[in-house]
Order: C-alpha cells, then structure tokens, then sequence
C-alpha cells in the first residue's frame, strides 16, 4: 500500500525519513524550487501578454474614439492584477515551504471523498479536519477509515509524503 502511494506521489523513503524529522529531503527541496520557478515563468509571461493586449485595446479604443475597447482594456489590466497576485501568492507560499521547520503533521483515520461532477469528478481526502484534494492515482492509494500519517507543506498545504499507521 504505502509503495502505491508512493509511486503515486512521487516520494522515496529518504523523503518520509526526512519528513518525519520534520524536514524537506533534498530531492523534495529540489522540486518545490522547480516548481516555484515554473509559477515564477508562468506569472511573467501572463503578466506581459495581458499587458500588450490590454495597452493595445486601450489605444485602439483612443485611435477610433470607442470607449467599449478602452474599458476592455481597463478591465483586463484589473483581471490581470488579481490573476499575477494569486500566482505571486502561490510562489511565496511554496518559499514558506522552503524554509526550514515549516512540514506539517497531519494524523488520524482518512476519509475518501469522490465528488462527481459533470465534466471531471475530484477526489478528496479528509483527515485531521483537513480535506486535501488529490489525484485519481493518490486517492485510490489510500484505504479508507485507515489511520495515516500526512506530511505536507505548512503553508502550500502540498502533500509531500505519507505512511500507514498501524
């Protein structure tokens, strides 16, 4: 069981052992920083695409007198401050994870949550008052209303390790 989940989640024994000293492994430091970098590139890029398309409304909107284009390019520049601010808050909340002593322990029985939807269903586990969302493969690795110990980043809420208990 535990081999499933870790398969499914991408950690080895070292990241656990690691985990549970409180600690992020080096592999697992490694990704987190990828990641965060990856949100970073991504951000930029939004950022600068939302830029020239809402200053080219914008002018066009002055150039032939429309002010429906001038609005739009207005509101974009607002849909663009809210969608940079929630991928900058998301890029600091894995740095928080990156410091040192910030692995939260999460421990009890699991409850598989499947919720239907209509185009996709979400899988849900809950533990220690915490409902986690997770993948198809991750959630079938679980057995339900059997005690866990989850390690996660304190501040993302990423799950990074598991393991059985009992």
């Amino acid at each position: 069981m535990t081999s499933a989940l870790m398969a499914a989640m991408g950690f080895s024994e070292a990241d656990l052992e690691a985990n549970r000293s409180g600690r992020l492994s080096p592999a697992q430091a490694v990704r987190l920083k990828a990641s965060r970098q990856r949100q970073m590139a991504i951000a930029l890029l939004l950022f600068f695409s939302l830029v020239i398309v809402a200053t080219a409304l914008i002018y066009m909107g002055q150039r032939s007198g429309n002010p429906i284009l001038g609005l739009a390019g207005a509101l974009l520049i607002v849909i663009n401050a809210v969608i940079v601010g929630t991928l900058g808050r998301g890029y600091m909340r894995l740095g928080g994870d990156l410091r040192p002593g910030n692995i939260e322990v999460l421990a009890g029985e699991v409850e598989r949550v499947l919720r239907r939807g209509r185009q996709r269903d979400n899988y849900l586990i809950r533990i220690d008052g915490a409902s986690l969302y997770v993948t198809k493969e991750v959630f079938l690795g679980f057995k339900h209303e059997a005690p866990y110990r989850l390690y996660r980043g304190a501040h993302s809420g990423l799950l990074l390790s598991v393991e059985p208990l009992g």
